[in-house]
């Protein structure tokens, strides 16, 4: 059984099998979504996407997805693509969602605070953790993007190390 999955605004599109994730689908078609998303380690939601058709032919949202997720933003067909498993066979068309435009239903800091303030301490805790694992995420996926940076600064550190020892035996020797 196939399904024909879409990503948009890229356009990409092409056949996987079914009980394929949206993730692994994107990888194998080259569809630019969850860059940044660490599946399996069920603690970030880098990797958001709106379900602009096809939505029955995927599994029903589970834990994870309940927890990262609001109900209205489930409601309204927003997915984890490292969490939507595809489970019936037709077309999926899915839009990769920013991270700013998913950021609008967010609250608003003071809304956020009362909030947060309401939750019980479980939750509280549960919450903190989470923020913690993204941005510890977020962190290291920047390291990873510069390691070449580090890697320059480092062997010129060198070099100019190496030319001002060469330089003192040259001014030693005359």
């Amino acid at each position: 059984m196939a399904v024909t999955v879409t990503f948009e605004p890229s356009g990409v599109s092409g056949i996987v099998a079914t009980g394929t994730y949206l993730i692994d689908a994107a990888k194998r078609l080259g569809a630019p979504v969850g860059v940044g998303c660490v599946r399996g380690k069920e603690h970030c939601a880098t990797c958001v996407v709106k379900v602009m058709s096809g939505s029955e032919l995927l599994s029903t949202p589970g834990s994870i997805e309940q927890t990262f997720l609001s109900q209205q933003e489930l409601d309204e067909s927003l997915r984890l693509v490292c969490h939507a498993k595809l489970e019936g066979e037709g077309e999926v068309v899915v839009r990769v969602m920013r991270q700013e435009a998913r950021a609008k239903t967010i609250p608003e800091t003071d809304d956020l605070k009362q909030h947060f303030g309401n939750l019980p301490l479980e939750k509280k805790i549960s919450t903190l953790l989470q923020l913690e694992a993204i941005t510890v995420s977020e962190a290291f996926n920047a390291a990873i993007e510069k390691p070449l940076a580090f890697g320059t600064k480092t062997f010129d550190k060198f070099a100019n190390r190496v030319k001002a020892s060469a330089s003192n035996k040259d001014s030693q020797k005359k």
